[in-house]
């Protein structure tokens, strides 16, 4: 009898573990997609900043490694047509390693054990400014 009651706390603990590992495995996962977007949304904010002040020089696509990281950021400048404005759009592409949180199929774990999903993680900012020349200036009455 004393055999079972320790084959059966034995169980109860070693599925405690399993789920303690697994939630240290979501929360690794999880802060390291957070720093991966808060890089991505640095990177973009940077770009936008540079686009929208009007200087020259600010590359429509580059790549930057951080931690490891390669992020891809591509800038578009479209002017509207009939008005005094440009469209800008900052896009920022990196490679995710890891299970694809809220995805159809169960979302953490989903896949076979040990197999590591490669997605894309992706981030687009939009913004708009004027196409007036800077030179141009404002008059005050």
């Amino acid at each position: 009898m004393a055999l079972i009651e320790a084959l059966v706390a034995s169980a109860v603990l070693g599925i405690g573990l399993v789920a303690a590992t697994r939630l240290t495995l979501y929360t690794l996962n999880t802060a390291s997609d957070t720093r991966q977007h808060t890089v991505a949304l640095t990177l973009a904010l940077d770009a936008m900043d540079c686009h929208q002040s009007g200087r020259s020089g600010c590359p429509l696509q580059t790549s930057a490694t951080v931690q490891g990281t390669t992020y891809d950021l591509q800038s578009q400048v479209q002017t509207r047509p009939g008005l005094a404005l440009e469209d800008l759009q900052v896009r920022v592409q990196w490679p995710a390693v890891g299970p694809a949180l809220g995805a159809v199929g169960g979302g953490f774990g989903a896949g076979s054990p040990g197999q590591v999903q490669l997605r894309m993680g992706e981030l687009v900012l939009h913004s708009s400014r004027d196409a007036v020349p800077a030179w141009l200036g404002v008059s005050l009455p």
